[in-house]
């Protein structure tokens, strides 16, 4: 019997962790579209109301995502001046970093040291 190709959506994931005392992470993996970029600022903009130092926003779990969605990181980076130690990006994979340089920011190279994965 013969299948006709199919093609899988690929799922959008986000885990929110505190790497370090005083910090949040939001990992992103799978496809951001539109509706889960809306997700990230939401949970973005809570987590700093909660009173966190610093965010970081890891990029490196992310397959693809589309053009529309750069201003979910715009977002995240703008949440800085409420937060005393600002906000990171994670970007060392080819999607996330593409993200990043879309949206204009630059990735902390630094940052896998003082943020280990979970």
């Amino acid at each position: 019997m013969s299948y006709p190709p199919t093609t899988l959506c690929v799922v959008f994931n986000l885990l929110i962790d505190a790497p370090a005392a005083g910090s949040a992470r939001l990992s992103l993996s799978g496809h951001l579209d539109e509706e889960a970029a809306r997700q990230v600022l939401h949970v973005a903009a809570d987590v700093v109301q909660g009173g966190c130092a610093r965010l970081v926003v890891d990029l490196d779990g992310l397959l693809s995502w589309d053009a529309k969605t750069t201003y979910a990181l715009v977002g995240c980076a703008r949440l800085a001046r409420w937060l005393p130690e600002g906000v990171a990006v994670v970007a060392a994979s080819p999607p996330g970093r593409e993200l990043a340089d879309q949206a204009g920011i630059a990735p902390d190279p630094d940052i896998m040291a003082s943020c280990p994965a979970s």
